[in-house]
């Protein structure tokens, strides 16, 4: 039984070790049945998360029938403006997804899309969600401006096709992207 226990331990080890060690890391593809109901992560997911020692901030709110499909870490030997993660978030049928991305640093103004959807946060103030060619997408998709405090860790919006595990799917609403973008709460 002690072996077993010194296992996960070391197991847990490794797992931390790698994400530091400036990789990226795919951790815990959840059913939907295992999903939070609010935050929708796995206790798994949200310990990865949380070893990365980044305030945590997600959305309260995720259209029906949207999970955590994937969470994304790395972190840099460098300085800390390299700790990041990014949360997939897919519906059901597979067919429509977003992300929620988080930034130790590091960050820069976007340029204006063809349009434009202003934000209004609880939280972290007015910003805006813009739609146009961004990142490797090959038609407009939605991403909004850096949400977060002067310092960071910074928050943002990311549509379909701007990074390339988003680019088998289609977008949400400009709509919906904005309330999810809205409803990024700090996790305690």
């Amino acid at each position: 039984m002690k072996l077993f226990k010194y296992s996960v331990n070391f197991a847990s080890s490794c797992v931390v070790a790698c994400i530091i060690a400036s990789t990226a890391a795919v951790i815990a593809q959840p059913k939907p049945s295992q999903t939070n109901s609010v935050i929708k992560l796995t206790p798994t997911q949200l310990k990865v998360l949380r070893s990365l020692g980044l305030k945590l901030a997600l959305p309260s709110y995720v259209p029906a029938n949207f999970h955590a499909d994937k969470v994304l870490v790395s972190a840099g030997r460098e300085n800390v403006d390299s700790l990041r993660y990014l949360v997939i978030y897919q519906n059901l049928n597979a067919d429509k997804c977003f992300a929620i991305e988080s930034a130790s640093g590091g960050i820069g103004d976007l340029p204006s899309g063809s349009r434009s959807y202003p934000i209004n946060s609880p939280i972290f103030g007015k910003s805006v969600l813009e739609q146009g060619l961004y990142g490797n997408a090959k038609q407009p998709t939605l991403l909004s401006q850096w949400l977060g405090e002067q310092n960071g860790p910074f928050y943002r919006f990311v549509g379909t096709g701007v990074i390339p595990e988003l680019s088998n799917c289609s977008n949400v609403t400009p709509q919906e992207a904005v309330k999810v973008s809205q409803s990024i709460r700090y996790l305690n």
